[in-house]
C-alpha cells in the first residue's frame, strides 16, 4: 500500500485567532486555490481509494480531487480532527452537530456516505473527544488501513486533519519518531508512507512542492 496522508486546504479557522474559531468552518479563498493545486497534482496518480472525513473543510478540499480525478470519495467517520466537532473556547465548550447526509452530498457529490449518517449531523452534539480517545482512535484507524489494504499495491489518498495526521504518524512509526518532532503540517501538505510485510516506512513528509510559494499556509504553528 502507498498511503498519501494530506491535510485539508486552509480553513476559515486556520486564518483566525483560536478564540474566534467555529465548529465546522469552510475553506478560505486561498484554500480553494490550494485545493485546486492539490487536485491537479492528484491527477498524476492512479488512485485506488480516496477517503476523507465528514468535516466541511475536508469535503470541500476533496471535491477538487474528485472533480480532477473522477474518483469517488469515501467518508470515513473515524478520521476526524482531534477533539471532534465542537464550539466554544476555554471552559465553555459544547459538542457541535456536523454535516448531515444531504449536506455531505451537497459538498461532495457522489460520496459514499456511511449508513449511520442520516438527517442528523454526523457528530450530533456529542461531547468533545478526549486526548486519550484520539490516541486510541489513531491506533484503530492505523489497523483499519492495514486490515483493508494490507500488503497490496493500492494507492490510497486520505484527506484529513493536521493533529490527527500527527497521531497517525506517531502510531505508524511507533518507536522511530515522536509526533512532536514532525513540526508544522502545512495545508494540503502531502505525506507518503508505504506499508508491506515489513511494516510502515515514511517516504515523504509534508511536501508542498505542488503549491506556489504564496499559497503555502500552516507552516507556522
Amino acid at each position: 500500500m502507498r498511503l498519501y496522508l494530506i491535510r485539508h486546504a486552509e480553513s476559515e479557522n486556520n486564518a483566525k485567532p483560536e478564540a474566534e474559531r467555529v465548529e465546522d468552518p469552510a475553506i478560505t479563498t486561498r484554500g480553494h486555490l490550494q485545493a485546486d493545486c492539490l487536485g491537479r497534482w492528484l491527477q498524476t496518480l492512479s488512485i485506488d481509494c480516496l477517503l476523507t472525513s465528514p468535516f466541511r473543510r475536508t469535503l470541500q478540499t476533496t471535491r477538487y480531487a474528485t472533480d480532477r480525478t473522477g474518483q469517488s470519495a469515501e467518508i470515513w467517520t473515524d478520521v476526524f480532527e482531534r477533539g471532534g466537532c465542537y464550539r466554544g473556547w476555554g471552559n465553555n465548550i459544547q459538542g457541535g452537530i456536523g454535516c448531515n447526509r444531504d449536506q455531505i452530498i451537497e459538498h461532495l457529490p457522489g460520496a459514499l456516505v456511511p449508513a449511520g449518517i442520516d438527517t442528523e449531523g454526523w457528530w450530533n452534539g456529542r461531547p468533545p473527544e478526549s486526548d486519550a480517545a484520539a490516541l486510541t482512535r489513531a491506533q484503530q484507524v492505523t489497523q483499519k488501513f492495514v486490515d483493508r489494504f494490507g500488503n497490496s499495491n493500492d494507492s490510497v489518498v486520505a484527506i484529513i486533519h493536521a493533529e490527527f495526521k500527527r497521531h497517525l504518524l506517531a502510531e505508524m512509526l511507533h518507536g522511530q519518531a515522536d509526533a512532536e518532532q514532525f513540526g508544522p503540517l502545512c495545508n494540503v501538505g502531502i505525506t507518503l508512507l508505504e506499508h508491506d510485510a515489513r511494516g510502515w516506512r515514511l517516504q515523504w513528509l509534508n511536501s508542498v512542492s505542488h503549491l506556489p510559494a504564496d499559497q503555502i499556509t500552516g507552516a507556522k504553528g
